[in-house]
């Protein structure tokens, strides 16, 4: 019970690191393949450089796009930075030290289920009954 303030589904709370990590993962990717297209505007070999694009300005723009990217990438990690220090502080308030455990294993380490089944000593089948259990331990407050 969440007093003085909406709560939260806990699991869909914790998930949002997850999905903050993917975020910046997609978008390093997308630097990536701006980075191999532009290297393509610039011809390789032989000691005369030849420029492939007839258009010049594509480059300047594949640049502008990799420094807006970057600028998101570092939002979205001072994000999740700040997230996972709140969803730590959550955890925390949980007594129970394996479901602390669990937890931190699962949302703040990023373990797959078969690792922290196999950390804890125990089935994924099992694992995922003290999730859920966990979760129900927990009780996250909605930011305004």
């Amino acid at each position: 019970n969440c007093e003085g303030g909406k709560c939260m589904n806990p699991k869909a709370y914790m998930e949002e690191a997850e999905r903050l990590r993917h975020r910046i993962f997609r978008k390093e990717h997308e630097i990536d393949c701006i980075r191999q297209s532009a290297e393509g505007m610039v011809g390789k070999g032989g000691d005369s450089p030849k420029t492939v694009s007839p258009e010049p300005h594509k480059m300047e723009i594949a640049v502008e796009k990799i420094l807006s990217l970057e600028e998101e990438i570092e939002e979205t990690k001072m994000e999740l930075q700040h997230l996972m220090h709140e969803m730590w502080k959550q955890i925390q308030k949980v007594a129970d030290a394996d479901a602390r455990d669990l937890l931190t294993k699962r949302y703040l380490e990023f373990k797959p289920w078969k690792v922290v089944a196999s950390e804890l000593d125990y089935s994924v089948q099992h694992i995922y009954y003290l999730h859920n259990k966990a979760l129900e331990k927990l009780r996250v407050h909605q930011s305004s």
